[in-house]
Parts: structure tokens; sequence; C-alpha cells
């Protein structure tokens, strides 16, 4: 291929605008959600790229075997992080615990997202300052370090370097400018301060208390993991945390089995981790089959946009057999004619690329919304290189069959005007093409119904109560401090204000607190706990199913001083309650016949049930409701009933806020937001789905009018014959219809039964169904004939018109 082909595909393209537009913007879709599905899976495989010999350093992530629903999380005791550096398998180790204080700047509080880190973090994620010095920042007590961002943030276009910023009552100076991390990272800041910080209230008794917190190691060369591994396991088997309950009942009752389960996560390793996909941070991570089948579905879309290439430069190569006829009279060789058919397709797949590229980028923003990732970093000039080249080669593969039936074309024929039909194998293959499209678009549109049906079905399920009226609130401190008291005092009479109520964590949360529980039969079993204000099943309007509810008159018994809501109730010694509520399902795994039985009896820290309390779905409909005891105790989540609007309601907590709490930002959400969180995932997947297989249909539908274009071109002497034989309009119409509709319907035979299988996998991991059935494959196939039928309808009128005269003379 030389200059001088190109030359001649680009007078081509702008002497036929219309085939052009159509060609390439065609082309255009199918390169940008190509380059978009492929940026994303980029951004997965190249998670914690950015870190240093990402495969030696390595999280430490913990299971807790006495909760209810065990899972993985990134957090281990505090402690432990000298264990591994004495023992001279780790060379470096770091925690990186956020912190909820919000930074002060002339008395404005910020949420930034600020981490304690140990000096050592800087090396182990290679941080290195813009400005200033990061070492220093880490190390002093009064030191901060700010990302970029959290500059901009705080100070706008004001040097930050130096300034002075407040963190509750200790006074930070900013000593480091610090590039922002890269987005997939496991580790996300805007800011950062040392383990030796006045900003971390728990800096002196983080060791001594066996605090826990996120710890990252840097493994020796030639260090064991499995030895290091073993190590912390033993030494936080020997902790003052984990004593007690392994000489308590429960313990004993673990049969052998560890209370806690450890593991070393390699940061190369931790996006794909099974463990931490399954766990409440699952958002975080990602699946390699969820990611491979987003290659695939970009693959698929480009596959399907270049069918379409390949029907119309195979229409419009029939077309030009006359043109080709003449070139071949006139010493045009083989390799010529190739080589000008695929400088042309190749120039088309290129300036489609051009055109996907520019609108990938515009798409950018709302397609990093659709998968929850920051890849505002994907266009760099060197993919934007790749990707051009991507293009061409799309283009050269795309023109090898027009290629192809340019060089088989006579010139005698071609001359006569009888060259202009492909062969039967060529129309075959065009024909297996788009059953393909329709395959693909069915068994994607389907899918996308199911899920969407099966998602609103979900976000729609009665927790258990109204949740209309109801807000949430989190509190800075638990509700028996005196700050705390006087906010749901004074929030109680305020107008509008029906009710208020305390909760450890807020439906929909999944926040979970485990305590221990003595069965009849005298076993420890874990149940979750749940800390309640004596009126909160009042202000949830919740009535009793046997026995009775808590008194609101009844008053909160006393929090001690080190109870941290975030750990396990199993390991901390919380006071005996009086009346404890159960629901249904706890009152049956403490061995009690039925939920009505356990009414009266005590449980082993001496607490009476006093009721049976109906279902709450504190978690999402993938888990049966779960075991429950609420006991009154105060707690840091409000729900507040109010018969305002939600705007109305927020500016009068907002002002009641600003006076108790200055130094304090407000998060007030509906209860229906916080229920919607549990399916935030699930709605972009629909959203996804939705888009795809609206690009899919459309792609499908191109392509069957492109075929139809062409079987009315080739059909067109049988049609006028069969017009002077008599044949009516709907004769003419049947016979064209027949063989589209043979085509969808092959497309639904090949596509329905997969959806059926993605259908089905998808519900397995809900509890309960919306009522789907065979409908959405129904509405798939319909959706896929009428778009058929729309897309074949104008050649199929233009058939109908055909002036016999006309037909038998060309």
């Amino acid at each position: 291929m030389n200059l001088r082909d190109f030359r001649i595909g680009w007078r081509l393209l702008v002497q036929q605008p219309a085939y052009s537009l159509v060609v390439i913007a065609g082309l255009a879709v199918g390169f940008a959600s190509c380059f978009l599905l492929f940026g994303y899976v980029a951004f997965c495989l190249n998670f914690n790229s950015a870190v240093p010999a990402n495969d030696s350093v390595v999280a430490v992530k913990q299971r807790f075997n006495l909760a209810p629903r065990p899972e993985w999380q990134i957090r281990a005791f505090v402690p432990l992080r000298d264990v591994a550096l004495a023992s001279g398998m780790a060379q470096a180790a770091t925690i990186v615990l956020p912190l909820e204080t919000p930074l002060r700047v002339n008395g404005t509080p910020h949420a930034l997202a600020l981490s304690v880190v140990d000096p050592a973090f800087a090396a182990m994620f290679d941080v290195r300052a813009l400005e200033g010095d990061v070492e220093a920042a880490l190390a002093r007590p009064d030191g901060l370090a700010l990302t970029r961002t959290g500059a901009a943030r705080l100070f706008g276009s004001t040097p930050a370097l130096g300034q002075a910023v407040r963190a509750d009552s200790a006074t930070l100076l900013v000593r480091a400018i610090l590039p922002d991390p890269p987005a997939n990272g496991s580790v996300t800041y805007e800011a950062l301060v040392g383990s030796s910080s006045t900003a971390w209230p728990q800096r002196a008794t983080a060791l001594s208390t066996w605090r826990s917190a996120p710890v990252y190691l840097k493994l020796a060369p030639g260090a064991s993991s499995a030895a290091l591994t073993a190590l912390l396991e033993q030494a936080n088997h020997n902790s003052p945390m984990i004593q007690p309950i392994l000489n308590s009942a429960l313990g004993q009752g673990l049969n052998g089995r560890k209370v806690a389960d450890f593991a070393l996560l390699p940061l190369r390793d931790a996006y794909f981790d099974p463990g931490m996909a399954a766990s409440r941070d699952g958002a975080r991570y990602g699946q390699r089959g969820a990611v491979a089948g987003m290659a695939a579905g970009g693959l698929l879309i480009l596959l399907l946009a270049s069918v379409n290439y390949v029907n119309l430069a195979t229409v419009r190569t029939l077309r030009r057999q006359r043109e080709i006829g003449i070139r071949k009279l006139l010493g045009a060789s083989t390799s010529q004619l190739v080589r000008q058919f695929l400088s042309e397709a190749m120039l088309t797949a290129v300036l489609a690329a051009i055109v996907g590229l520019l609108l990938a980028w515009l798409l950018l923003p709302t397609f990093s919304d659709l998968v929850n990732r920051r890849l505002e970093g994907m266009f760099t000039p060197w993919r934007c290189l790749l990707a051009l080249a991507f293009g061409a080669q799309v283009g050269a593969v795309a023109g090898l069959y027009p290629a192809w039936i340019a060089q088989t074309a006579l010139p005698g024929p071609a001359l006569a005007g009888r060259g202009n039909s492909e062969t039967v194998d060529g129309l075959w293959v065009r024909r297996l093409l788009t059953v393909l499209q329709f395959a693909s678009a069915m068994a994607i549109c389907a899918t996308a119904l199911a899920v969407g049906w099966q998602t609103w079905y979900a976000s729609h399920a009665s927790p258990g109560f109204d949740p209309r009226q109801l807000l949430v609130l989190a509190l800075p401190e638990t509700s028996d401090k005196p700050g705390a008291r006087a906010f749901i005092a004074q929030l109680a009479r305020e107008p509008g204000v029906q009710g208020v109520a305390t909760i450890s964590e807020a439906v929909g949360r999944n926040n979970v607190m485990t305590g221990t529980t003595t069965t009849a039969d005298g076993r420890d079993i874990p149940m979750e706990w749940k800390l309640v204000s004596p009126n909160w099943f009042a202000v949830h309007q919740l009535r009793p199913v046997h026995g009775q509810l808590f008194d609101p008159r009844q008053a909160p018994l006393p929090v001690p001083q080190d109870f941290d809501p975030r750990r396990s109730a199993a390991a901390q010694q919380l006071p005996p309650g009086t009346d404890v509520v159960l629901s249904a399902a706890a009152a049956l795994a403490l061995g009690y016949a039925t939920p009505a039985v356990a009414v009266g009896k005590r449980l082993s820290d001496g607490g009476q049930i006093i009721g049976i309390a109906p279902d709450v779905r504190f978690h999402d409909l993938r888990q049966p409701p779960g075991a429950i005891v609420y006991r009154v105790q105060p707690a840091r989540v409000l729900t507040i009933r109010t018969s305002d609007s939600f705007e109305a309601a927020y500016d009068q907590v907002a002002l009641l806020w600003q006076r108790h709490f200055p130094n304090r930002i407000m998060d007030l959400q509906s209860q229906g937001a916080v229920l919607a969180e549990r399916y935030a995932d699930d709605a972009r997947l629909v959203r996804i789905l939705g888009i795809t297989s609206a690009v899919a249909i459309l792609l499908a539908g191109f392509g069957i009018y492109v075929l139809s274009a062409y079987s009315v071109q080739r059909h067109r002497r049988q049609i006028v014959l069969r017009k002077l034989y008599g044949a009516g309009r709907a004769d003419i119409a049947l016979m064209l219809g027949r063989e589209f509709s043979l085509l969808v319907g092959a497309g639904a035979l090949v596509g329905l039964p997969l959806a059926a299988l993605a259908i089905q996998n998808y519900l397995a991991a809900y509890t309960e169904h919306a009522p789907i059935g065979a409908w959405t494959l129904a509405a798939a196939l319909a959706l896929a004939a009428l778009v058929a039928l729309l897309a074949t309808t104008r050649h199929t009128f233009a058939a109908l018109r055909v002036a016999p005269v006309v037909a038998l003379r060309d």
C-alpha cells in the first residue's frame, strides 16, 4: 500500500458523504465502546502497579470466625506491625488508618480523606513530595501532607505549603504537597499525618489497647509469607483481645478452629482477591470473570460494528463491478486491487478510530460513574497511538472480504452488468454474521431486563417498616455524651419532628456488631447485636410479634469508656442488659421451638427476653433476615421521623448541627437513600447492560437494514416476474419477510438460551426473586423482531414499488 491508494480512498469517501458518514459513525460507536471498556480492563489489570515491588508489599487481612457471617477485612491489631518487624521477615511496615476528623481552615470544616500512616509509608508506596519534605511531615507531631487535590480543596489557588490547619484541638502545619495517589490503588487519600501526630487521639494507646487498623508490610528478601502468617496468627492468638474469648464457652465451642484467620495479600493480587470481593468492601474489588466479560463485551460491540461495515462495503463493492472490470481491462493486477480496497478500509477505520477516541473522551465521565471507577488517566498519548494502530488493524481485517469480492470479479460479466452479486457462500457468511448480531443483542437485552427487574424488585422490597419520612444522621459521639444529649433533646422539640431514636448502625448499612449468646442447650453462638434507644421501635412504627417491645420511657444503659462499636462485641465487655428483644430468627437459633416460647426467658448475661420484634432487613435480599438481639444502650446513629420534606428538614437539622457540632460535617440522608445504597452496584450494572443492549440492538438493526437493501437488489428480477405472474403485494412482502424472520429466529435460538443461563446465575445470589419467568426472553425477542421489521420496511416498500420495465431492462 502506498500514499496513492489512500488518496484514492479519501476521494471516494468525500464523493459519497452519506455513505462515509454512516460507515464512520457506526464504526466510531464500536471503537468508542471498545476503548472505554478496555480502559476499564486496563485499570483493573494494573491495580497497584504504581507500588514498587508490589508482589512483596502485602496487606494483612483477617477474618473473625465468630461473626454470624465471617468475612475478610484488610485490618489487624496494630501491635502485629511490630511483631512482624521484630521477626526480621518484614523490612518495613505501616498502618493506614482513616480518620473521620474534618480539617478546618479559617473555621470552615472540610471532609478530606485523612489517614494516619507510619513514616515508612512514603518509601513503601513510593510517595515523593512535589513540594516540602514528606518524611518530616510524617515524622513530626504537627506535620501534615496534602495531595494536590487536597491542597486545592482547602486553600484553592493559594500556596498551601507552610499553612496552618486545625484538626479538632490540634494545629497542624502543611509540610509537604504530594501528587494524587493513583486511582487504581488499594490506598487512597487526600491528607496524611504520622502515627505520632497530635491529630490522632489514640496515638499513645494504640499499642497497649490492641486497636485494629489496616496494616501493610514489606517482606524482607527471601522471607516466607507462610512463616510470617503463622507468626502473626500465633501473636494474635496470645493477644489480650483473643485469650478471653478462647477461655470462654464460645472459644471452647470452636472445636479447634481459630478465632481469627490470617492471610498476607500481595498488593499485586489485591484487586482480584475473591475473599475481599465477597466482603462488605467488595465494591472496591473485582472478579476476573467480570473483567474478562467487560473485555469480551468491548470486542463484541466492535465486532458487531465491523460486521455492519463489511455488509456496507460488500454492497458498495458489488455496485462498483463495472469500475473494477474497467480497471482490470486497463491492466490493474489483483494485488493492486486488493491493496486499493484494503487501503480504503484502513483509512475508514482509522478515521472512525479518531472519532471513537473523541467520543470516548466525551463519554468518559459518564462511563466512570457507571463502573464506579476513576478512569480519568486512561487517555495517554501512548494509548491513543495504540488505539489508532488497533483501528488500522481492524480496518485491514474488515476489508479482506470486500477485497476478495473485488479480485474475483470478471471483466466481461462486470461490464455487461451481470456481475453485481456475490457468491452463495459469501451471502451465507453475511447472514451468519447478522444472526450473530441479533443473538448478541437479544442475549444482552434479555439479561438487562431481568437484572433491571430484579434490582427494582429488591430495592422496593419492604425493609420491615415504612422508610418514608425517616432520616438518618450519624453523630460524632454516642448519644449518652452531653453534647449529643443536648442535640437530641432540642431536635425532638423542633416543629415537624415526630420522633428521634438511636441505633448502633442504620438499617441498610452493613456494619455488623457481633455478640455471643448461650442457647437453651448451653452452646455459645454468635449473633448480631443492635444497640437501640427505647423508642426505636416506636419511631419506626413497629409492633411486637410476641410479647412486648421496649418501653420508650426506659433509660439507656451507659457505655463503657473503651467500647468501640466498630469492633466485635464478643471481644468487649458490655454491661448486662435488663431487657432484650429478639428477632424470630434469633429465637429459633437459641433453640426455642417457636419464637413465642422464648418470651420471658433469660439470656446468659441475665437479660430477659421481653418480646419478639418483626423482621427488619438490615441487609439486602442476598441474605435472609438475620438472628438479631436488640438491647437498650446509647449509640451513634440517629433515626429522625419528620412530617416535613427532606429539604426543609435538612435546613432545620443543619441549624442545630452548626450550633452543637461546629467542627463536624453533617451527613444527613433519607432512610430510603440509605436503603438504595445496598443496590447501587446493581443499578450501575443495569445501566451498563441497558446501554450495551441499546447499542447492540441498533447495530443489529443497521446490519439487517443493509442486508435487506442487498436482498431487494438481488431479487429485483424475481420480484418483477412474480408480479407479472399475478403475485400481490402481500406475497412479495411475505417472500422478503420470510428471509429476515428466519435470521431473527436463528438469532433467538442462539442468544436466548445464553441469556437464560446468565439470568439464572445472577438470580442465584438472591434469597428472594422477582416474578421473572420467561417474559424477559419474550420481550427481547419481540424487541428484536420489531427492530428487524422497522429496519426492513423501507426496502420492502421499495420492492413493492419497483417498475417491471426498469427492472427487466437493468
